[in-house]
C-alpha cells in the first residue's frame, strides 16, 4: 500500500470513537507507531499540518510535541548557543553530543512532556513528531517507555521515519533503536 493511501486511512482512523477511547486493546497502552519511509518526511509533515485542523473541526483536540523542538527548548534553558559553540570548538562534536545527551535524559524529557501536557489542558490525542530530527540526541524507545504512565488512556501516535515491525524499531531503516513491543503499528502497509 502506498504511503498516500496509508495517510488517508490514518485520517479516518483518528476520528473513530473506538480509536479515541482506546477500545479493543485488551488493557494495553494506546501507543501507536505510524512508520514511513524517511524520504517521505516532508509529505508526512505536510499531512500532519492538515490532519490537526481537520480533527479540531470535529472537536478532537490534538497536542503535537516535536521531540527535536522540545530538546532544543530544554537545552536553551540550560546553556547558551555561544557556550555550545565554544564547547564544541574546544572539545569536539563527540564530546558535545555526550554533554547534550546528559541534558536530555529520559526522566528530564518525561518532565518536559508532562509540562507540555499540563500547559495544553484537555486533549484527545498526542502526536509525537520530530523523532528523526532528534536522533542521536534521544532514542525513541526510551521516550516511549517513559511516557506510558503519563498518558493513561489517551492515544499517542508516534510518527516514525523508519520501520516498526511490531517488536523493534529501525530508525531510517538503518539504525536499530531497540526492542519495543508495547506499541501497535498504525495502518499496516
Amino acid at each position: 500500500m502506498k504511503l498516500e493511501e496509508r495517510l488517508d486511512l490514518l485520517k479516518e482512523e483518528l476520528q473513530k470513537e473506538d480509536f479515541l477511547q482506546a477500545r479493543g486493546l485488551g488493557n494495553e497502552v494506546p501507543f501507536w507507531i505510524f512508520d514511513y519511509p524517511p524520504e517521505k518526511e516532508l509529505l508526512v509533515r505536510d499531512t500532519i499540518t492538515k490532519i490537526i485542523p481537520a480533527l479540531e473541526k470535529r472537536t478532537i483536540q490534538v497536542l503535537e510535541i516535536d521531540l527535536y523542538e522540545l530538546c532544543l527548548e530544554m537545552i536553551e534553558k540550560k546553556i547558551s548557543t555561544d557556550k555550545i559553540s565554544s564547547f564544541e570548538e574546544k572539545k569536539g562534536s563527540d564530546e558535545l553530543l555526550k554533554k547534550l545527551k546528559l541534558m536530555l535524559k529520559p526522566d528530564l524529557l518525561k518532565k518536559a512532556i508532562q509540562q507540555k501536557m499540563d500547559e495544553n489542558g484537555d486533549f484527545h490525542l498526542l502526536f509525537l513528531t520530530g523523532v528523526g530530527k532528534a536522533w542521536p540526541l534521544v532514542r525513541s524507545h526510551s521516550v516511549l517507555n517513559n511516557l506510558q504512565p503519563l498518558l493513561g488512556n489517551k492515544p499517542l501516535i508516534t510518527f516514525y521515519p523508519g520501520k516498526y515491525s511490531g517488536f523493534d524499531l529501525s530508525l531510517f531503516g538503518k539504525f536499530r533503536d531497540a526492542n519495543y513491543y508495547r506499541a501497535f503499528r498504525l495502518i499496516n502497509a
